[in-house]
């Protein structure tokens, strides 16, 4: 089982999965299933909500912030037993929650399982689908489980060794090659274990800041600037003149009582989450800079951590701070660091260099921290033959971020070997891509001078796009921990400055829009599953169905958009989903409103009366598309209506049917549907019809009032006919299906072929960084996006001009940044234009 979790599975859990694969009938997978699910039951028990469904799990294991009153008052061991479930159970999406118990009753023998129910009654309760005699060995191990102190998983990586060639992936600017390596004994004596942190957080105690304070502070840093000045030819716009900003911070306490206490007379209490709110230039950039400052001079024991918006801020702020306290970039250890990703190094680069801060310091002699903390050099470039430099490489360096530190993989015997092998060899590349050596240079490379800087620097500076994506090298990092989880453990003091464009960065993280085909996700994976599937035709159960799953989504993709289409699709429906994204189930809400012979959006003019009866009208079609939408819609059992029978039977032959958007088969049963169904549905559209024409032609003395709307007001949409409605039907359950697919590629991404072994296209959100975030997250949802390229763009004839986009949406709290004086309780009239409050 491959998860991407933070931690690794107890030994007990595997210990007993192998158990049971040896001396019984179950194999690996179905005894993985058997310990889950019923680990899933044992944690709903242990929270002392086991008189809820046994389909509830799910929504515990996803992290939704669930206002259930036995969830908010959880103990020490309830909330550990909640986090072990969550990284050791796989199935925090519904519906893989919902696949994982049918296998549980139809492929675990009765005498192996502690809880027994109806498949056909998923709303039985846990308490009542437990067995009175149980299996007690797997009740002590589940018990251990939910209580144990996981470990760290580790990644797998392996030293170098003298005189073994190993092959990397060489990236220039122009192209990717093979290259190949040999180390010597001299080499490997250069490796050494440079200073790390430990696995155990800092000890933190809460601590009170006077405003006074800093003034000793600022006074510090103009004297200090004032020597760089003679020294380097400042001008004064490039001295920050501390005294003067200090002077302008006007701090107020919130008192019990609601008040505000005098300008910074009560002190800054730090203890958790500190939320600091005022208008521009109400001194809150100046007073985390000056507690950056007062951290390193009077506080020898803590370090500050400030998340910047942008990586030149980042850079330009760790560059600012090492000359208030440092004298010389090449020899000094630095004091401030900025924490960036690798991956855009080159980007990076390129912005440094193009940067007013860096031109500046470059004409008037001044070096720049930026270049120590950004070099390029790679010491392992230098082993490469000159001849395949220049015949290969065309002259270049390698492309700064893609450097092998840890992807050295052991090269292949010769060809003559390789073909002896055959295909024998062949399938074991494919099963087993190599094991991960390191860099032996990496102690002593001058482009990993920041990670020997980090330890004893004592100001960190980051991005928040750094803190939630970038990992941390695997020379002094095994745990797959990112920069944001380092942070939470060695930092005394988070400063998360500007917050709303913090908040922003982590809401694209978060809430990412991941592009599905036209150059996404689907079109890489498909290459990569296919060439698994080559020499794995018969795999795991669970594999199966995700590569399956895999293979489907391909032509629904290709359906929904040819559905799209401007030749071969339709354009009503294009203009369907032209506002913005989409679901099934606002489409089939849509599509509800339609049927029931209403607009999609109730008129103004329409009274409260009207609107409630519209809603019962929808509502009454809703209950059917909600009990399709409530189950895999591909699940091959009778529904209990004839209505969400025929609907499910639908999708199943679209999944069918690979050309199901230009088979007239497929429409004509969707209009069967309606007309079978629903067959006053065309009285229903003449009647609304009717009523749009009269209210296009009002009476003479609403005319006059017509006459100073806008001409240029978007008109009603027009009345469909049954054959676009069946259109709109066929396209609903076609992302119904797109979604299904999609949700099995994103949400079990741990079943996928080994070849696979990036993060899923769809990261959610580490539990880890739950309480480094400034705010918790409220929720996610999923949408489908269409978008065109310009019609006016120049693109080769056999092109797709058309893209689809997963939103995985998550809302990281921006009502309270927007709010932060309601949140406060503060009346917004008393809070002056310049004052900051706490």
């Amino acid at each position: 089982m491959s998860q991407m979790t933070l931690f690794k599975l107890p030994d007990i859990f595997t210990e007993r999965v192998k158990e049971l694969k040896d001396n019984s009938e179950l194999n690996r997978e179905q005894a993985q299933l058997l310990l889950q699910v019923e680990l899933g039951f044992a944690l709903m028990e242990c929270l002392g909500i086991d008189d809820e469904p046994v389909t509830a799990v799910w929504a515990i294991l996803s992290g939704m912030p669930l206002r259930h009153p036995r969830l908010q008052n959880l103990d020490e061991m309830q909330r550990r037993a909640v986090a072990n479930a969550r990284q050791i159970i796989p199935f925090s999406a519904r519906f893989a929650w919902l696949n994982a118990l049918r296998s549980y009753i139809r492929n675990i023998p009765q005498n192996r399982r502690n809880y027994d129910f109806n498949i056909q009654d998923l709303d039985s309760q846990i308490i009542h689908a437990a067995k009175c005699l149980r299996h007690q060995v797997h009740q002590n191990l589940y018990e251990s489980c939910l209580s144990a102190n996981l470990e760290f998983r580790q990644r797998r990586v392996e030293p170098v060794q003298a005189g073994v060639a190993y092959q990397f992936q060489a990236k220039t600017e122009k192209e990717t090659v093979t290259m190949q390596v040999q180390f010597t004994p001299e080499h490997l004596s250069t490796a050494r274990q440079q200073p790390w942190f430990t696995t155990t957080p800092r000890s933190r105690e809460p601590f009170s800041l006077r405003i006074p304070d800093l003034e000793s502070d600022a006074e510090f840093l103009d004297r200090r600037e004032q020597l760089l000045a003679r020294r380097y030819g400042w001008n004064e716009t490039q001295k920050g003149h501390w005294v003067s900003r200090f002077r302008k911070i006007n701090f107020h306490k919130i008192q019990e009582d609601g008040t505000l206490s005098e300008r910074n007379t009560e002190p800054l209490e730090l203890d958790g989450f500190v939320h600091l709110a005022g208008q521009v230039a109400s001194g809150k950039s100046t007073l985390s800079t000056l507690q950056s400052v007062d951290v390193l001079r009077n506080q020898p024991d803590r370090r500050i951590t400030l998340v910047v918006s942008d990586v030149q801020s980042a850079i330009q702020l760790a560059n600012q701070i090492n000359w208030w306290f440092c004298d010389d970039p090449e020899n000094d250890e630095p004091v401030a660091v900025p924490l960036l990703g690798r991956s855009k190094r080159d980007a990076h680069l390129q912005s440094f260099y193009a940067s007013k801060d860096f031109q500046e310091h470059w004409q008037r002699g001044q070096p720049h921290w930026g270049d120590r903390f950004l070099g390029t050099a790679c010491a392992l470039q230098g082993l490469l033959q000159a001849s395949d430099i220049f015949d290969r490489l065309h002259g270049k360096p390698l492309k700064p971020g893609t450097e092998p530190c840890h992807s050295l993989k052991e090269a292949p015997k010769s060809e003559s070997d390789r073909l002896h092998r055959g295909v024998a060899h062949r399938k074991k590349q494919n099963n087993n891509p190599g094991i991960s050596h390191l860099c032996p240079f990496f102690s002593t490379c001058p482009s990993q001078q920041v990670y020997r800087d980090m330890p004893a620097a004592r100001v960190w500076i980051t991005t928040p796009g750094a803190m939630a994506m970038a990992g941390l090298p695997r020379h002094l990092e095994l745990r797959p921990i990112k920069i944001g989880e380092l942070v939470y453990q060695h930092s005394d003091i988070v400063v998360f400055d500007e917050v709303d464009t913090v908040i922003k960065w982590f809401d694209d993280v978060y809430a990412e829009e991941v592009l599905l085909t036209n150059g996404g996700v689907f079109d890489d994976i498909g290459v990569k599953t296919e060439d698994y599937m080559r020499f794995n035709r018969v795999s795991p159960p669970l594999m199966q169905r995700w590569t399956t799953a895999e293979r489907h989504v391909q032509s629904v993709v290709t359906a929904t958009l040819t559905l799209l289409d401007k030749h071969l699709g339709h354009e009503f429906l294009r203009k369907w989903i032209e506002r913005g994204y989409f679901t099934p189930n606002s489409l089939l809400y849509k599509f509800a409103r339609r049927l029931a012979g209403l607009e999609e959006l109730d008129h103004p003019d329409v009274t409260e009366q009207e609107i409630k009866a519209n809603n019962r009208r929808v509502q009454q079609i809703m209950q059917y598309f909600d009990a399709l939408l409530d189950d895999d819609p591909l699940l091959r059992q009778p529904r209990s209506n004839f209505k969400v029978n025929s609907l499910a039977l639908l999708i199943q032959q679209i999944n069918s049917i690979g050309e199901s958007a230009t088979d007239d088969s497929i429409y004509r049963a969707c209009k069967a549907w309606i007309v079978d169904f629903f067959p006053n549905t065309g009285k229903r559209l003449a009647r609304l019809r009717a009523e749009l024409k009269k209210r296009q032609n009002p009476p003479q003395t609403a005319k006059k009032k017509l006459r100073n709307s806008s001409k240029n007001e978007e008109q009603t949409d027009p009345v469909d006919t049954l054959e676009t409605l069946a259109y709109r039907l066929q396209f609903a359950l076609t992302i119904t299906l797109l979604d299904r697919h999609t949700r099995i590629v994103f949400y079990e991404w741990h079943h996928r072929p080994p070849i696979l072994d990036d993060e899923p296209p769809h990261r959610r959100m580490p539990t880890a960084m739950l309480n480094i975030l400034p705010l918790p997250p409220t929720g996610r949802q999923f949408g489908t996006y269409y978008s065109r390229k310009d019609d006016n763009h120049n693109q080769s004839e056999n092109s797709s001009e058309n893209a689809l986009s997963l939103f995985a949406y998550t809302n990281i709290g921006r009502y309270y940044v927007l709010n932060f004086h309601r949140l406060l309780n503060v009346n917004e009239d008393t809070v002056l234009k310049q004052d900051l409050v706490f």
